[in-house]
């Protein structure tokens, strides 16, 4: 009986120690899994920060270059343009009187309109004309106009307003499009161009497509095309990503869904 009881007694001290060490073992492996997913939240708040923190810059840099787009642009239409105006006034008077100038006067009044053109041109491309005043969709429309004035091609423009709240967002849009319509025009050799902006449940979503000759898009990224980094840095400062669908000889399609909230 004795022998018996003593074995008992080493089992239940064996199989109590076992399960000690089992709680031990589970209470370290349990702490280093918290310890770890609590490392890895600090990591990702840290990373969410500093992608916080470069879209600020990014935003700030972007805005800082629009504000002085439109003093430059006020500029030009204010004081160059008025005194060419003024000139092209002179001119035409100069023309009226018959003389030996009339030649030299219709010359000079051809040059002063061509540059009070290219005084107009420049001060709306740094400035969206109407953009403040009437809206985005009525800006967009205007771009479209002069994209079908350039081109052959078939230019469809089918978009709402999107909130004035945020005018900087709108304008991000804008240049967007822009960027889009002078790369259809230079080089794309499209037939067909449609830009759509509608409301969803959710996103106002910005569709761009064209028929034209497509392009690789792989290599056209890694060669760091600006024109497709200023799309995409465009969209995230809209709070959104950018979706870009082309190939060779395929057209290319561009999405942007812009969240409703970053008109908030």
């Amino acid at each position: 009986m004795a022998s018996t009881s003593t074995s008992l007694d080493l089992f239940v001290l064996i199989f109590g120690g076992a399960l000690a060490m089992l709680i031990l073992v589970a209470g370290v492996v349990a702490f280093t899994v918290l310890y770890q997913k609590r490392i890895y939240k600090q990591t990702l708040l840290v990373k969410q920060m500093e992608v916080k923190h470069q879209q600020e810059l990014i935003y700030h840099t972007f805005e800082g270059i629009e504000t002085e787009r439109k003093r430059v642009a006020r500029d030009l239409h204010d004081d160059i343009g008025a005194a060419l105006s003024a000139m092209r006034l002179l001119v035409g008077q100069m023309i009226s009187q018959q003389g030996e100038t009339e030649v030299l006067a219709e010359r000079c009044k051809q040059l002063i309109d061509n540059t009070i053109q290219s005084v107009r041109t420049i001060s709306n491309d740094l400035l969206p004309h109407g953009l403040e005043e009437l809206g985005l969709a009525y800006s967009l429309e205007g771009l479209c106009e002069e994209a079908a004035n350039l081109t052959d091609a078939d230019v469809c423009c089918d978009v709402i307003d999107l909130p004035a709240t945020r005018p900087n967002l709108n304008l991000l849009l804008y240049r967007i499009v822009q960027e889009l319509l002078n790369n259809a025009v230079k080089y794309a050799g499209a037939t067909q161009i449609s830009i759509q902006l509608t409301e969803e449940t959710g996103d106002y979503l910005f569709v761009y497509a064209d028929n034209g000759q497509g392009f690789d898009f792989s290599s056209a990224y890694q060669k760091k095309s600006l024109g497709l980094k200023n799309i995409e840095t465009r969209a995230r400062m809209l709070g959104s990503q950018v979706l870009f669908q082309t190939a060779p000889s395929a057209g290319l399609r561009v999405s942007i869904a812009i969240p409703k909230s970053s008109y908030l």
